[in-house]
């Protein structure tokens, strides 16, 4: 087991590969915000200069291809029954982002996914795929006590989750259903969620999303999705449309 400074044990699905991670994060972190703009425009360029290869299937062929390496999650436990059980049944996949190269990168960090929203906002989410239901995503997540609503260490007291918290979950994974199955460069234009009951914390729950609706010019679609706890009720539901930037951009242009 890996330690941290201080010698406090680490979470279990912890690993030196995630620390690295980390590292490169606090490395780009003391780059000038400015330098970090003008490289991500670059890179956008890069990418969409190179559009066509950027498709839903690439998307999920890479996807599939990483499996074996994808990201297990941080403060999930070691032998978590979900995780195990999702393993048995599906494919655990990696989330992805469009590479300068043509190629994809694995996104390592996002405000609710990655070691650095574990260890920082309690928030973690691990992706599955189901061939057998090709427009849909399922997710395990769980929140630590950096996402509680109140924390109060002195009389041992956390509050339930902060629904901004399952919020963010939530489109996070309404955004990403898209990219295998629709395109990868669509973004949420519109979000409503509704918090049916308090989402606990320490627990891990269940999250599916799936693709609805789609514009028959693929301009937009719909996605919608909901958070289940352990024994199937329903904590928090969503929909969200999502648009094809590059589309959009295309038919400004016109």
């Amino acid at each position: 087991r890996l330690r941290e400074r201080g010698g406090r044990e680490m979470a279990p699905n912890s690993s030196a590969g995630e620390g690295a991670e980390l590292g490169d994060l606090e490395g780009l972190s003391r780059v000038p915000t400015e330098e970090v703009v003008a490289n991500s425009a670059r890179h956008m360029e890069r990418c969409h200069a190179q559009r066509s290869r950027f498709t839903p299937d690439s998307y999920l062929s890479e996807c599939l291809r990483l499996s074996a390496s994808s990201y297990r999650g941080t403060i999930f436990p070691e032998s978590d029954p979900v995780l195990m059980d999702l393993d048995d049944r599906m494919v655990r996949i990696p989330k992805l982002y469009p590479a300068a190269d043509g190629g994809y990168a694995v996104v390592s960090h996002s405000y609710v996914s990655g070691p650095s929203a574990a260890k920082s906002r309690g928030t973690d989410v691990v992706y599955y795929y189901d061939e057998a239901k090709p427009s849909t995503i399922t997710a395990a997540i769980r929140f630590g006590l950096q996402a509680a609503s109140i924390v109060l260490p002195a009389h041992g007291y956390a509050a339930s989750v902060h629904g901004g918290a399952v919020e963010a979950v939530l489109d996070d994974a309404l955004g990403t259903v898209v990219r295998h199955c629709r395109s990868v460069w669509m973004a949420t234009s519109d979000f409503k969620a509704k918090l049916r009951r308090p989402c606990p914390v320490g627990e891990t729950l269940l999250l599916e999303s799936r693709v609805e609706e789609t514009h028959k010019g693929g301009l937009w679609a719909i996605t919608k999705g909901e958070v289940k706890d352990r024994s199937g009720q329903v904590v928090a539901t969503a929909e969200a449309k999502m648009v094809d930037t590059l589309a959009l951009a295309d038919l400004m242009r016109k």
